[in-house]
């Protein structure tokens, strides 16, 4: 069953407005005070202490300690600090690249309690072979981590365009298999409830679910690695299209004789960017690297590139430097269209970040206007394979809140 369809439809319309408010500000900003989520909530003490004891019996919440700095007495026990109970069950969060994944088990609060990846061999399978393949990763992760624990949902997070609400994977380098039920089959194959998005919105849900100053107006996430994705958030929530999932920013075409891009179509941002279009390119002007015969460049090549432009290597440090400049068009074009205040990179491809920056500066002076230009903050975040699941886990976890 999707927790996108009829289930979450029926059962949320129930549910009191106050409640409902109450979980989302606990997911948001992590355990508070009754007297802090009192005054975010505009609801007074008594009311605020009478809902938390109810959703404390019910198992969803706990006293988990004293909040040092919010010490009052009177209604409402404001000293005591609440949060979701971490014993109501458990999430695992799988993330589906190319011919590998990671999986991630956390529990209902949100805690990160164990974390795994695997190369695999899923690029060349057919439809249920792969589904059946995720399955068996999925059961041995369990049974290793998570043996006598309630398991909630799985959360997966794949490389591609996702339609999150049909539970649908649209396209995407992975598979060569388009409009992959991907929910509805691993629901069946696992017997548990299935959510997917698209990886780069995932990773930032997870950014701005751990920085709060990013949630107000736009904020603007460009994941850069096997590919390169985006996740826009307005006011701390994502915009989807029609069909969910991620905005496909990798795909921006800039030159229609530019070099070949996995979607078929050349000179995409992607197509110079993406770790498998900068080690093709670096095999190409320098002697960096043997041919490759696998799909993707493992992180051992990838390192070792931005080594070797750390070191100074000129031709390395030229094509990096030029992959920043291609991606200032987009951002360009990103700052025109949403006037963002802040664009956060992230991803793998962070490893190479100082030259990559300093090419997408140089190109944001000639491609953006300056007026709106000025008014963005662009940084980054030092990749950690953790979120790559930590955001879609977080954001089924909230969905599961809105059925309770």
């Amino acid at each position: 069953m999707n927790i996108s369809s009829a289930t979450r439809d029926n059962r949320s319309g129930r549910r009191d407005d106050a409640r409902a408010r109450l979980l989302e500000a606990l997911r948001r900003n992590g355990s508070q005070s009754r007297a802090t989520i009192g005054r975010m909530l505009g609801m007074s003490p008594s009311s605020i202490s009478g809902l938390t004891s109810k959703l404390i019996e019910e198992g969803l919440l706990a006293d988990i300690g004293t909040d040092t700095a919010d010490l009052q007495s009177g209604p409402g026990r404001p000293g005591a600090l609440i949060g979701f109970n971490p014993a109501r069950g458990q999430i695992i969060g799988l993330w589906v690249g190319l011919d590998r994944i990671a999986l991630h088990l956390a529990d209902f609060a949100g805690n990160t309690l164990a974390l795994a990846d695997e190369a695999i061999a899923i690029s060349r399978l057919e439809p249920a072979a792969l589904v059946a393949a995720l399955a068996e990763r999925i059961e041995a992760f369990r049974q290793l981590h998570a043996p006598a624990g309630r398991v909630l949902a799985i959360a997966v997070a794949f490389q591609g365009f996702v339609d999150r609400g049909q539970g649908i994977v649209a396209w995407s380098p992975v598979t060569p298999h388009a409009d992959l039920p991907l929910a509805r089959s691993l629901e069946q194959a696992t017997g548990l409830m299935v959510v997917i998005d698209n990886d780069a919105s995932a990773m930032a849900h997870a950014i701005l679910v751990a920085e709060k100053e990013l949630r107000a107006g736009v904020t603007a996430c460009v994941m850069i690695g096997d590919g390169v994705g985006l996740g826009v958030f307005i006011d701390g929530e994502p915009l989807g299209g029609r069909r969910g999932g991620g905005i496909e920013f990798g795909h921006i075409p800039l030159d229609p004789d530019g070099p070949q891009c996995r979607c078929g179509a050349r000179g995409c941002v992607e197509s110079y960017l993406a770790d498998y279009a900068l080690l093709r390119d670096a095999m190409a002007i320098s002697a960096f690297a043997d041919p490759i015969r696998r799909l993707y460049p493992g992180e051992s090549e990838m390192q070792a590139l931005a080594s070797r432009a750390d070191e100074g290597d000129r031709a390395i440090l030229g094509l990096l430097q030029n992959a920043g400049r291609v991606l200032s068009q987009g951002v360009a074009t990103l700052i025109h269209l949403f006037q963002p205040r802040a664009v956060v990179f992230c991803g793998p491809g962070m490893r190479a970040w100082p030259h990559l920056e300093r090419g997408l500066l140089e190109g944001l002076k000639r491609y953006a206007i300056p007026g709106l230009s000025r008014d963005v903050t662009i940084s980054a975040r030092a990749f950690r394979a953790e979120m790559l699941t930590r955001g879609i886990v977080l954001s089924v976890l909230a969905e599961i809140d809105r059925t309770l």
